[in-house]
């Protein structure tokens, strides 16, 4: 848990040191954990008509922090579900880190691989509003630490060991919501 939280305060100071010190800690990962990390989609364009919405523009500038915050955290699997609005929301960190999307559409789903396959590796899945707290309150066994706010710039970041004991550090990232 420490090891994830130092990298990620790194990542987000932004200077060519920390980043590089981040990389060197995230050279040898620890097999006996799996980093996750959660966020729900970006902003949508609800002026469209039907329940596939893109991202608007708000949300594209959402998407591309993405990039900014985790392009270098050493991520190996990119969780989105079929909606437009999340892969549109991952796309550009995968593609700036060679990673292709994995569709999954069920939260139990979601979470029985993020339970079996991901020891050892950082995982992002990007979630909806109603399936990252679910998704948390699995692999934590606690509750959502914010019950019915599931904001766009929310990061939620699980430390899961292979015990099943979990650790939970809530961040924020790209422009606040007002």
């Amino acid at each position: 848990m420490a090891r994830v939280a130092v990298v990620l305060l790194l990542l987000t100071a932004g200077t060519a040191v920390s980043q590089a010190f981040a990389a060197e800690v995230l050279a040898a990962p620890d097999s006996t954990v799996a980093t996750i990390i959660l966020v729900r989609h970006a902003e949508r364009d609800t002026f469209l008509i039907g329940p596939d919405h893109p991202l608007r523009a708000t949300g594209v500038l959402r998407a591309q922090e993405l990039v900014h915050t985790l392009g270098g955290s050493g991520i190996s699997t990119i969780y989105v579900t079929p909606w437009l609005r999340n892969r549109q929301t991952a796309l550009p960190l995968a593609t700036a880190i060679g990673e292709s999307l994995t569709v999954v559409d069920e939260v139990a789903e979601t979470v029985r691989r993020l339970r079996t396959l991901h020891f050892g590796e950082t995982v992002l899945v990007v979630g909806h509003s109603d399936t990252v707290p679910p998704i948390v309150t699995e692999l934590t066994g606690r509750p959502f630490p914010t019950p019915g706010r599931v904001a766009y710039d929310g990061m939620w970041v699980v430390t899961l060991a292979r015990d099943g004991r979990a650790s939970l550090l809530t961040l924020r990232y790209g422009a606040p919501i007002q």
